[in-house]
């Protein structure tokens, strides 16, 4: 079976064309994803139509990686703050998670997963700010934040097939090797990026899903800073949760020169997106994080450089 083949059949199993298990917010947010034209009234009354989607799209809006100092208390500034096509792509982000998690049958690894996606996009515009990066502050947070959006899908969508590449990372095998292993030679990355380009999302999330981006040439190179700001924090997440403090080293080696971070660096803006992410009043979120006990796991991470 070729990996085309594979594709079109990941694409019928999730029925891209109707979206049948996505709530009628999400598709009408889609919609309006595919629509250069819509309007800041039509963005506002689907989104306020989902209470919860409102409440969480400003809890993140006025948090502090995206507050500009003025609290923003209603979502028609929040466009005007953001600008409609970042406003539309975190909405979308956002509403996708929530029904992912009613969608599938993995309910605490899909928690994890999307908690650890959170806190890695929180840790992207943290380093951003803090190491004056040059990548546009509306973009970081949501490319990020849907960098794994390959592996997500499979794992609610097509669950078994998930468990066995799982098994295979947890026997050692890469990310990448396990995907193509039980994907025909599809990795989630390509996966990812086929569906957010039939989704409509812009093209920088989708370049952003990659594993390995080309390093930037220089500090003005904002689009290659932007793909390597989203694999390094998305790996540093998973390296706290998952990996040795060897990987930690491997990772620092390749994107500490790129980011201008070191070793003791890692661990502060770790500990920062936890902050962030646990002042969230998200359960899903907050359920995935209390599940991978990353604070723990740091402390046993410090604990082994020492």
């Amino acid at each position: 079976m070729s990996s085309n083949t594979t594709l079109s059949e990941i694409f019928s199993t999730v029925n891209m064309s109707e979206l049948p298990a996505m709530s009628d917010h999400v598709q009408d947010l889609l919609r309006l994803l595919n629509r250069d034209e819509s309007s800041v009234e039509e963005i506002s009354e689907v989104i306020l139509k989902d209470a919860s989607l409102t409440t969480k799209l400003l809890q993140v809006v006025n948090s502090a990686f995206y507050s500009r100092g003025t609290p923003i208390s209603n979502i028609s500034r929040a466009i005007t703050a953001l600008g409609l096509n970042t406003l539309k792509e975190l909405a979308v982000s956002l509403a996708l998670f929530e029904d992912f998690i009613r969608a599938g049958v993995e309910k605490e690894e899909i928690s994890k997963l999307l908690a650890l996606c959170f806190v890695s996009a929180s840790q992207a515009k943290i380093l951003c700010k803090v190491k004056k990066i040059n990548v546009p502050e509306e973009e970081v947070f949501i490319c990020t934040l849907l960098h794994h959006l390959g592996k997500i899908i499979i794992l609610v969508y097509l669950p078994e097939l998930y468990r066995k590449a799982q098994e295979l990372i947890d026997r050692g095998y890469s990310d990448e090797f396990a995907a193509k292993t039980v994907l025909n030679d599809l990795t989630f990355s390509t996966v990812g990026m086929e569906i957010a380009r039939f989704w409509n999302f812009s093209e920088k999330i989708v370049l952003s899903m990659g594993d390995k981006p080309p390093q930037p040439t220089n500090k003005f190179d904002s689009q290659l800073y932007l793909l390597n700001v989203a694999a390094f924090c998305n790996r540093l997440t998973w390296i706290f949760c998952y990996g040795t403090s060897l990987d930690l080293g491997e990772l620092l080696l390749h994107y500490g020169p790129i980011m201008g971070i070191n070793r003791r660096e890692a661990f502060g803006l770790v500990n920062r997106s936890l902050d962030v992410a646990e002042g969230m009043s998200d359960n899903i979120i907050r359920f995935g994080l209390a599940k991978l006990k990353i604070r723990a796991k740091i402390r046993q991470h410090e604990a082994a450089s020492s």
